[in-house]
């Protein structure tokens, strides 16, 4: 599989601003029936094919790897 270095389509969160590496966003989290919001500090951001769009790569406060595919979830709270 290969990764395009710069994302053709730039990745934007729920409010329509940029994400970019540094910034710290919030996404939902459903375990069950319980739901909450998760911070997360963006290490990269991907794109694996031009028809497909940006992922995020990102590291929440456990140190854990997430990956986040519906940046329409996403929202930036801290650069």
């Amino acid at each position: 599989m290969t990764t395009i270095n710069s994302p053709t389509v730039p990745a934007n969160d729920f409010l329509g601003r940029l994400i970019e590496v540094g910034h710290t966003v919030v996404y939902p989290v459903r375990r069950g029936s319980k739901m909450w919001m998760q911070k997360a500090s963006v290490t990269g951001v991907v794109q694996h094919d031009r028809t497909q769009p940006p992922l995020l790569v990102c590291l929440n406060p456990t140190g854990r790897r997430v990956t986040i595919q519906n940046l329409d979830n996403c929202v930036v709270v801290g650069g």
